[in-house]
This record gives C-alpha cells, sequence and structure tokens, in this order.
C-alpha cells in the first residue's frame, strides 16, 4: 500500500497537470546539481518539477491527458508552462551549459586546448600536460601552452588523466541541458525533436510566400486590404500615362504636357536654325 507522502504526491502533480497549459517532460540525468539549479534559476515564468516516474504516471492516468506518458524514461522531469511548445523548446535550449569531461565520457565534437599562458607554476604538471599530446613549455617561471592542441576527436572516449587536465585548465566541451522529450498543448502531444526549426530558414519561407502570394493577387486585381493600396497607385499611374500619351491637359499632366512641348519646340527650333 502506498505511504500517504506518496498519495499527497500524486495528488498535488495530479491538480498541477490538470490545471496546467502546457506540460513538458524533460532528461534530468546526468546533470551535476550545481549547474541543475543554475537552469532551475533561469526558468522563468515555469515550475520544473522533480518525482519519481512510477508517481509521474499515475498522476497522468489521473488526468485526461494521453500520450505524453509514454514518453517518460529514465531520469524525468515536468515542465509547467505558458509558452507554447517552440517557444518552450526554444527557452530550454538556451539554458544550456557547459560542464567538464570525466573519466569515461565521449568527446561530444573535437577537444583543441588553445596556445597561451597558464596560471600553473613551472613544475611537474608540465609532464602531465605532455602526456595528455598538449605542446607546453616553461616561460618566465609559468608554464604555457606553445600551439593549439588537439586532445580528443568526436566520439573518443575521454581517459582519466585528459579528464583531469581539461579540469585544472577549465575546460569545460561537454554541453548539458534539459534535453525535452514531449509537450502536451490543447489535446496535442509534440515530440521534442519536431520542435526544432530553422528560425532564419523559416522566416525567410514566410516572406518569400507572402511576396509571392502578394504577386499573384496583383497580377490577377484581387481587391483586399493588402493590395488595395498597390492597385490604386497602379490604376493612377496608368490613368497619368494613357492621358499624357493622348495629350488630355489636366492637372496631373499638364506639367508633363508642357515639358514635352517646350522640348520639341527646343528641337524644332535648333532644325530651323540650322
Amino acid at each position: 500500500m502506498p505511504s500517504q507522502q506518496k498519495i499527497e504526491e500524486v495528488k498535488t502533480l495530479t491538480e498541477k497537470i490538470s490545471k496546467s497549459e502546457v506540460i513538458g517532460l524533460v532528461s534530468i540525468g546526468g546533470i551535476p546539481s550545481r549547474q541543475f539549479q543554475q537552469m532551475r534559476k533561469s526558468l522563468q515564468d515555469m515550475e520544473l518539477q522533480v518525482t519519481k516516474n512510477n508517481l509521474m504516471k499515475l498522476a497522468f492516468q489521473k488526468t485526461d491527458i494521453k500520450g505524453l506518458d509514454q514518453y517518460i524514461e529514465g531520469s524525468t522531469g515536468l515542465i509547467f508552462s505558458k509558452l507554447n511548445p517552440f517557444k518552450l523548446k526554444k527557452v530550454l535550449d538556451g539554458c544550456k551549459t557547459t560542464a567538464p569531461v570525466k573519466q569515461g565520457s565521449i568527446a561530444p565534437n573535437d577537444i583543441t586546448v588553445p596556445a597561451g599562458e597558464t596560471s600553473f607554476p613551472a613544475g611537474p604538471i608540465i609532464g602531465d600536460l605532455q602526456k595528455s599530446g598538449i605542446k607546453a613549455k616553461i616561460q618566465s617561471g609559468k608554464i604555457v601552452i606553445t600551439e593549439d592542441s588537439l586532445v580528443a576527436k568526436e566520439g573518443d572516449v575521454i581517459s582519466a588523466d585528459l579528464a583531469n587536465i581539461l579540469s585544472r585548465l577549465k575546460i569545460e566541451p561537454m554541453e548539458i541541458g534539459l534535453n525535452l522529450y514531449a509537450v502536451y498543448e490543447s489535446g496535442m502531444v509534440y515530440p521534442g525533436d519536431l520542435l526544432v526549426i530553422d528560425e532564419d530558414k523559416t522566416i525567410g519561407d514566410i516572406q518569400k510566400a507572402y511576396q509571392n502570394s502578394l504577386n499573384m493577387a496583383l497580377n490577377l486585381i484581387i481587391y483586399n486590404p493588402t493590395t488595395i493600396g498597390f492597385l490604386l497607385r497602379k490604376a493612377s499611374d496608368d490613368a497619368r500615362n494613357l492621358g499624357i500619351n493622348a495629350e488630355i491637359v489636366n492637372k496631373e499632366t499638364i506639367k508633363t504636357l508642357l515639358l514635352k512641348a517646350n522640348s520639341q519646340a527646343a528641337a524644332l527650333q535648333s532644325k530651323v536654325g540650322s
């Protein structure tokens, strides 16, 4: 029989799930405590709830929300928010931070130690640096890395020695964050990988679609609040050009017609004079 504490926790979770506009499931595994607390503080206007997976599933069963519980896996947290799924994904990606590598970690990308002076005084550590493939020498009593040194390629397993050296150099090549498994909003469940969009490309596509639709509407002379200004200006220009070509005198054409007459008179005078 579940304890009273677990019963109350499920009840509280059920109430939060039922009242929340948007609910996200995030992976919280492998995030060090310091970075986790930093991420938690950065989540403005939303709440991150951490609980046991079985209690989370029980809470979902007591609500009308279906399908989200299928994404509960490993160390999982709940996000309660008012942001739409795409904005929530963007905010969570922006909260990612760096972390040191550990022994046995897989290098997420090529790891390079940049050239430059270190804070280490001359000592045995220069041997540890060189052992890890870092080109270093003693200069003016300090250890200096003489050139950029590639110490691990993407996919390499990090050794204990290299993890220790990178930590001492304060190089944190790992990127950690609250990875979004899925989001629920208004009866729909969105897998996290579907919420990744190229903003520049999307904006460009929208602008292109707008321009194409505007051109089509103008060519077909379709009147609406967007096209009416363009169509009226075109009609005005066409009417003015027609008036000039037909030599119809009015306030719109008189200036152009006088300039044209003056130009013709000057040309005629030039021919007569010659």
